[in-house]
């Protein structure tokens, strides 16, 4: 990456804590904001993420801009009993792209705290794997730093993956496809089977 085209970017305070949190969906960081439509996790709505959680609730999302498209989204959580948090607090991004290779993480969010404060919290689904930066290759990384005890994955990594992690009681780590519609290959039904083994398992 050019080092004179990147940005600092600060992840904006979206963190909505939802009670009796059963699944925790993790990405890497918001794409820039000039592609974002409301001011929340998965701001781009042509991403598949808010589409799939309301397919699991057997509802569909009316809005998708603004304060309302929000809460909307929050409401859909609080359903579901799924929290949402990005890896990066703060990050270098090269121009605008919202491809993780152009993102490196120089902060990250305080995910041990959201495990933490959440006893009924039993799984967590990682969202994107194949990418230096992707979601699970940064969570083992904070977790490695954090030393956090985790089981070693012995086979190919790919969708549909799982291994454990030791923090006060042991949660279970499943590592899913990006929602981003450029991952034109991942249908939107491998999407939902990948969310549901995370938040229907709970």
């Amino acid at each position: 990456m050019d080092q004179g085209r990147k940005t600092k970017e600060c992840h904006p305070d979206w963190y909505y804590p939802v009670q009796g949190m059963r699944a925790l969906v993790l990405g890497t960081f918001p794409p820039h904001s000039a592609k974002w439509d409301y001011k929340f996790y998965y701001p781009n709505s042509q991403n598949r993420f808010w589409q799939v959680m309301a397919k699991i609730a057997n509802t569909e999302l009316s809005l998708n801009k603004g304060l309302q498209a929000v809460e909307e989204r929050k409401r859909l959580m609080t359903q579901l009993k799924v929290g949402v948090q990005n890896i990066g607090k703060t990050i270098l991004r090269d121009g605008v792209s919202s491809a993780d290779n152009d993102i490196e993480i120089i902060e990250s969010q305080d995910i041990l705290g959201i495990i933490n404060e959440n006893d009924s919290l039993q799984s967590i689904l990682l969202t994107g794997y194949s990418g230096k930066t992707s979601t699970y290759r940064s969570f083992v990384k904070y977790l490695t730093k954090n030393q956090v005890p985790h089981s070693p994955l012995s086979e190919k990594i790919r969708a549909g993956c799982e291994f454990t992690i030791q923090f006060k009681r042991p949660i279970t780590c499943i590592i899913g496809n990006s929602t981003s519609r450029a991952a034109r290959r991942v249908t939107c039904e491998s999407l939902l089977k990948q969310f549901k083994s995370a938040i229907i398992r709970s």
